[in-house]
């Protein structure tokens, strides 16, 4: 009887607990949320405001936009949000780097993956190669050609060691035998003003952040990471189609929670944001910025970020890049 009890009691408590947090999650939000951009303004930051635009206006509270910059690959935004209280109330807008690259070449970063809740992923892109002007080459295949007969002369930049683009330069090295220095920078938006004054060579990035340099000339760009052409730029090649094989590249962006956050709330972001991904204007707002909307359930975004984990610490290994 006592133990028929005990377990009727313990039922209840779970059941308690149970309509405790749906209520919470059905209230929520019921204060500012806080969306950290782990890199410097200009640049992925500006995305996050299109999504936050769309959090305020549905759910009714400000959803604030901070830029986090520091650490290796932005790991002190990433940190500060996998450390966070899972209830909802700070979350990260993340790129490739942060999450699922950081981890596997930075020593220091104690985190991985595993600390995050994916809510929703909400662009998906290639990456771009562009140079500055100046360099006398036309194609990927001149690019190497030249990289190659001036060793040491070519740098590229990237938004900080352990960063997407930073990877991408090493894999360049490692596909063409060429020897590209890497010159991290602290954000995308700098990278850029070097790039274009001249102190840096040539740039791997997401369209969004290039596309008025590209449209302005000011920038040259030769190819993309996709596996085919970009309907956006058809005259562009593929790394693939300019001879590297393998080098095929998605840039992302997604929003991410603390692990442990209730599914409800994870639910709740997921469902406003993918309805807002469906709608003209926001698609429209996105595709401005280069990037194309593409939206998945938190689960097949969980899945997602897995594969991309495992596939940058194969690159990290390619390229030799230890653990700084």
């Amino acid at each position: 009887m006592v133990a028929r009890r005990t377990r009727a009691g313990i039922a209840a408590a779970c059941l308690c607990v149970s309509f405790a947090t749906s209520a919470v999650a059905q209230s929520y939000p019921v204060r500012p949320v806080k969306i950290i951009v782990p890199f410097a303004p200009g640049g992925v930051d500006v995305t996050a405001r299109v999504v936050a635009d769309r959090l305020s206006s549905v759910l009714g509270q400000p959803f604030l936009v901070e830029n986090r910059a520091g650490g290796a690959g932005g790991s002190v935004g990433a940190k500060a949000v996998a450390t966070a209280e899972p209830d909802g109330y700070t979350l990260l807008f993340s790129t490739p780097g942060p999450v699922t690259i950081s981890p596997a070449v930075n020593r220091n970063v104690d985190y991985d993956s595993r600390n995050f809740a994916a809510v929703a992923i909400v662009s998906s892109s290639p990456l771009m190669l562009v140079i500055n002007p100046a360099l006398p080459v036309n194609s990927v295949q001149e690019l190497i050609a030249y990289a190659n007969a001036n060793p040491g002369k070519i740098h590229f930049p990237s938004p900080g060691y352990g960063t997407q683009p930073h990877l991408l330069g090493e894999l360049f090295n490692v596909k063409t035998g060429a020897s590209i220095t890497h010159v991290p920078y602290r954000g995308s938006s700098p990278s850029i003003t070097d790039l274009i004054a001249g102190q840096v060579q040539i740039y791997f990035d997401n369209v969004a952040n290039l596309l008025q340099y590209v449209q302005a000339d000011t920038l040259k760009p030769l190819a993309l990471t996709s596996e085919s052409r970009s309907e956006q730029f058809p005259q562009l090649p593929t790394m693939l189609e300019s001879g590297l094989d393998g080098f095929v590249a998605t840039y992302w962006n997604g929003v991410l929670a603390p692990a442990g956050t209730s599914m409800e709330i994870v639910s709740k972001l997921n469902t406003v944001i993918n309805d807002g991904l469906k709608l003209l204007e926001m698609q429209a707002s996105l595709r401005r910025l280069g990037a194309e909307p593409k939206s998945a359930s938190p689960q097949e975004f969980a899945v997602f970020l897995t594969s991309e984990a495992q596939k940058w610490a194969a690159v990290a290994a390619a390229a030799n890049i230890k653990p700084d």
